[in-house]
């Protein structure tokens, strides 16, 4: 049996869900279930974050943690000559065969540079439709920003895509073939308690920024004052006073609860009280929160967005087109309880099927064993 490869992973703002306190976005969450998963199948994993002052080693669940700066109110902190030095210090210590990350930021060419020059493999993982729609893009002197970026994913040794569009898109952008392997699902899945048919509470959940459009959920429930609304979300680091804006607006509708942050491991206590999530996002990947509705028995009624078209292949809920449509479907499955059921377990069974765990870890697996070094 061949030797396993010593992986690290690199996620600038994934510490506090490696210690469980889960106040990350969808990219951290499934890079740090990947260490997770890589850990159980004995892998030698490291994972190097930015996300606080801590400049030792920490062993997590069998995972060496590094923190070897803090980025806070530091922009590209990285880009210090000092933190560029400890980046690469780190990294030669480490001495992983593979290197992983994923967000858009110059870190991605730093890391492709490093590895070909120290014959290290290097993948890179999009999070979003727009790492490559808009990021990978070079049409005038203000995308130059993107040029480390877009030098860190045409010299990758692979490209993960969540979806068939991404893979698409990829190679229509750059002339770059990607690999589609599916998201994580972030939760066991255990058997879900029968919703009481009268509980009508609908959820949004989100980092409230404007790219989320959470001021269009906010619309929609002034429309259904006899149900009850859940606004769930923490604020983003970029532009934290639209948080208190949603806030304050949110708590003007009587009809709804505006929740705030609740962190990961205890959001399943609040899909098991809903009847349906709905997205409003302006702009995505592949959602966690879709993953982890369906796991939990819930259909999703999402605003101009579908990826592969999933959610109406299979259906799993509704995809709307417009704001109208949106609450069109929305009152639909509200009064139309074998329907919502029907979803429900469609969505179960998709998670099942096409999120397994096991599985994803195989292909993650497979890649490994083929990589080659540039």
């Amino acid at each position: 049996m061949p030797q396993k490869k010593k992986i690290c992973i690199l996620s600038e703002l994934a510490y506090s869900l490696l210690i469980g306190k889960g106040i990350r976005g969808g990219s951290e969450l499934q890079l740090t279930i990947l260490a997770k998963e890589l850990v159980k199948r004995s892998y030698d994993v490291s994972f190097i974050t930015f996300d606080n002052s801590i400049s030792s080693k920490e062993i997590n669940e069998g995972i060496s943690v590094y923190n070897i700066f803090d980025y806070k109110n530091s922009g590209y902190s990285y880009l210090n000559p000092i933190n560029l030095y400890k980046i690469f210090k780190i990294l030669k210590q480490i001495n992983a065969d593979i290197i992983i990350q994923g967000a858009v930021t110059p870190l991605t060419g730093i890391l492709a540079f490093f590895s070909r020059l120290n014959n290290k493999s290097f993948i890179y993982s999009i999070e979003s439709d727009d790492d490559i729609r808009i990021h990978l893009s070079i049409k005038s002197i203000k995308d130059l920003k993107n040029l480390f970026f877009r030098f860190g994913v045409k010299n990758s040794n692979i490209v993960i895509c969540q979806t068939n569009y991404q893979r698409n898109l990829l190679k229509q952008t750059i002339d770059r073939d990607g690999v589609v392997i599916k998201n994580f699902y972030p939760f066991v899945i255990n058997q879900v308690n029968k919703k009481d048919s009268s509980m009508t509470k609908i959820l949004w959940v989100g980092r409230l920024r404007k790219e989320k459009r959470p001021d269009i959920f906010l619309q929609v429930a002034k429309l259904f004052p006899e149900h009850s609304f859940w606004m769930i979300g923490g604020p983003s680091s970029v532009n934290p006073n639209y948080y208190y804006e949603i806030k304050e607006n949110a708590e003007k509708i009587k009809n709804l609860d505006f929740i705030g942050f609740v962190p990961h491991y205890q959001m399943q206590e609040y899909y098991k009280k809903s009847v349906f999530l709905v997205n409003t996002s302006a702009n995505e990947g592949f959602p966690n929160t879709f993953l982890e509705a369906w796991g939990n028995e819930i259909p999703v009624i999402s605003l101009n967005f579908d990826p592969d078209e999933i959610i109406c292949r299979f259906k799993l809920g509704f995809h709307s087109s417009t704001i109208n449509d949106l609450v069109k479907d929305m009152g639909q499955l509200l009064n139309n309880e074998n329907l919502r059921k029907t979803m429900a377990s469609n969505g179960k069974d998709y998670v099942l099927r096409e999120h397994n765990n096991t599985n994803i870890i195989n292909k993650y697996e497979q890649i490994f064993n083929e990589i080659k070094i540039c």
